[in-house]
């Protein structure tokens, strides 16, 4: 009886720990972003530098039509801390900003994924962030992956 409770004891600890190492693994896809681009751009890839200048007004905006999602667009969100890098607040924040001197315009929001796809397929100079794994049309391309 013992040796039973003890296999069973043995067994739902490695389970347990087999689930805490692999748990991080499944919310780390969900974090992943791709930044897309129409297949017709000049572009083959940017560095998160480049992705950062073009979502918060840099230089680089005035070449591209960068578009976002709602705020309350879980993806919004993981887009803003892994890649930009700052918090939903700074960021409107710093746009609050930009847009009271005129120096900027923000991104244009889209309500959806699949809208932010077909505006990038319909505007050669736009880009637009997706999910890692969104299947991802012809007329498309992978220009940041983080």
């Amino acid at each position: 009886m013992i040796t039973t409770v003890l296999t069973n004891t043995t067994t739902a600890i490695f389970l347990l720990a087999v689930t805490l190492l692999i748990a991080p693994l499944a919310v780390a896809d969900d974090n992943r972003v791709k930044v897309i681009a129409n297949s017709n751009t000049n572009l083959s890839s940017l560095s998160s530098s480049e992705v950062r200048q073009i979502y918060m007004g840099g230089t680089l905006s005035r070449r591209f039509q960068a578009v976002t999602l709602p705020v309350e667009h879980p993806l919004r969100k993981t887009f803003n801390v892994s890649v930009i890098g700052l918090t939903e607040n700074r960021i409107q924040s710093y746009w609050a900003q930009l847009l009271f001197t005129g120096r900027s315009t923000p991104p244009r929001e889209l309500s959806s994924i699949a809208d932010a796809i077909n505006f990038v397929i319909k505007e050669p100079a736009a880009i637009a962030y997706v999910s890692s794994d969104t299947l991802l049309p012809e007329g498309v391309i992978v220009v940041f992956e983080r």
